[in-house]
């Protein structure tokens, strides 16, 4: 059997959430290449007119389809904006005919496009990695008959191949890893819920590695509670502080500790990786 870079199994999760604080969802039926960018999506002066926008509003961008609808034609396509800073999580969705209609957006403007409810992405790309696709596009599929909204999504590329499959949960950008169907299920419903689901959690995009680890740390130590209640800070050295809205003070000590070598995408070469260790942890005002 060929090893796959999914094999690799004892990398712990928490720490390893892509570092994004803003996301452009773009909807496309085609075909995807390695990247959105790769020639196969955008012409290149509407491509490059993208990246340009995204780049110069702090934005990832991903292509999203529908599970089950690939080359299904459709008269416009669905555009989501989502923002996943603490305290700004939000999420806005848009409609464009033509691509060409994407960097002029109206972004500055806070009233403009539709209020969207959180959506799940699910990493499908093969051909960015075989892992994504054999073991993302069930979950996907599965994942979408359960819900009558479109709210469940396939995406293109999102980092970390190797935790597939692996699962965004937008606005707030908590990204999760080795995901079950049932896990994937949970984190969505808690999602609509209002709350965070912990099982596979790998963090939340927007604040960094560190940081992710401490806060789900935290989470598994109270349980389901909103995206924003909780906020990170580092002193650079490997203190790390989580704070509660209602006062209470978790301090910890994060460091990171080198694994063996593994395949980071399937077919590469091994290289190094690390585990992020959540020690010494004390609670204040609890």
């Amino acid at each position: 059997m060929t090893e796959r870079c999914s094999s690799f199994t004892d990398e712990p999760l928490p720490g390893t959430a892509t570092t994004e604080t803003g996301w452009l969802c773009i909807e496309n039926e085609s075909g995807w290449g390695r990247d959105p960018f790769s020639g196969e999506t955008f012409a290149p002066e509407v491509g490059g007119a993208v990246e340009r926008f995204a780049e110069s509003r702090g934005l990832r961008v991903l292509l999203i389809r529908r599970p089950g609808r690939i080359g299904a034609p459709r008269g416009r396509m669905r555009v989501f904006v989502a923002d996943s800073v603490p305290g700004r999580t939000a999420l806005r969705e848009f409609t464009v005919a033509d691509y060409a209609e994407i960097p002029g957006l109206p972004l500055d403007d806070p009233a403009a496009g539709e209020p969207a409810g959180p959506i799940a992405l699910v990493c499908t790309n093969g051909k960015r990695d075989v892992c994504c696709a054999v073991l993302g596009r069930p979950i996907a599929a599965a994942l979408a008959d359960r819900y009558t909204d479109p709210v469940v999504w396939e995406c293109s590329h999102t980092g970390g191949h190797r935790f597939a499959p692996v699962l965004i949960v937008l606005p707030a950008g908590h990204t999760y890893g080795r995901v079950t169907e049932g896990q994937a299920q949970g984190a969505l419903d808690a999602a609509r819920a209002g709350v965070v689901a912990t099982a596979g959690l790998r963090g939340r995009s927007s604040i960094p590695p560190a940081e992710q680890a401490a806060e789900v740390a935290v989470r598994e130590l109270l349980g389901p509670v909103g995206p924003d209640v909780l906020r990170t800070g580092s002193d650079g050295g490997g203190a790390v502080t989580v704070r509660h809205e209602d006062g209470r003070t978790w301090r910890m000590a994060v460091t990171s500790e080198e694994l063996p070598p593994r395949m980071m995408s399937c077919g590469k070469k091994p290289s190094p990786a690390r585990a992020w260790r959540v020690t010494d942890l004390i609670a204040d005002g609890n």
